[in-house]
């Protein structure tokens, strides 16, 4: 039976991503774990966004957040205001959901935190992304090891010692757990994981072929923008 959670992806549904919208259809479709992806406003309020902008370092987020001047960012924010941390973890809180909160600098680490703690959300939400000595710094917060996106070909060509250099970096850093692209890990990486004590979560898997083999080899959450076919997957193991 698979224990392997199922993350949905920042925009697994009609609505953009990182809006508000998108977040409530990855609690609707029924995800063990939402990932967002979380930047900070110039007076350090952390928002729901992906990539980098001037406005970021200029504006408040009362003025960003201005319906004249959030499409700024991106046309989507026409129609939709800018999502704050703050109420995904206000919203998430009485249903206990894990968050996967992909940091994409360093400048939001610090008003994270401070979000995290003001819920008592230490025990429900990972940190991705980002993690500049975040084991170090506060060690009372879950941080996954981001490995490289790709295997160089040494690393390829000795993937046992990569896999071993990874789990003892993670390990001795403090780390929850690895967070790999999904083609980078293999067998071999996920069993040496786990017997140090240590999570696999895998990233951004869309396709049942891929999702099998990570369900086979028991990774412990797979981030996909189609949490329906893992689902189903799911529950068809838990039949056999």
């Amino acid at each position: 039976m698979s224990t392997t959670m199922v993350a949905a992806h920042t925009g697994c549904g009609i609505h953009p991503d990182n809006t508000m919208a998108s977040f409530l259809e990855g609690i609707d479709l029924g995800a063990d774990v939402v990932e967002v992806d979380v930047r900070v406003t110039h007076d350090g309020i952390a928002i729901l966004l992906h990539d980098d902008s001037p406005y970021l370092y200029t504006h408040t987020y009362e003025q960003l957040n201005h319906p004249d001047v959030r499409p700024l960012l991106d046309p989507v924010y026409q129609e939709h205001e800018i999502a704050t941390l703050e109420h995904v973890l206000q919203v998430s809180d009485p249903l206990g959901m894990i968050l996967n909160l992909d940091i994409k600098t360093a400048g939001a680490i610090d008003s994270t935190v401070r979000l995290i703690r003001r819920f008592g959300a230490q025990k429900r939400v990972f940190i991705t992304g980002c993690s500049d000595r975040i084991t170090e710094r506060y060690p009372d917060i879950q941080v996954m090891l981001n490995t490289p996106d790709e295997l160089s070909s040494q690393h390829s060509d000795r993937y046992d010692e990569f896999a071993e250099s990874i789990c003892r970096e993670a390990k001795e850093g403090g780390y929850a757990g690895l967070n790999m692209n999904g083609l980078t890990c293999r067998s071999e990486i996920v069993d040496r994981a786990h017997a140090s004590g240590l999570l696999v979560w895998v990233y951004t898997i869309n396709h049942r072929p891929a999702m099998e083999w990570f369900l086979w080899h028991q990774v412990d959450a797979i981030t996909t923008r189609e949490p329906k076919i893992l689902m189903e997957l799911i529950n068809a193991s838990k039949k056999l």
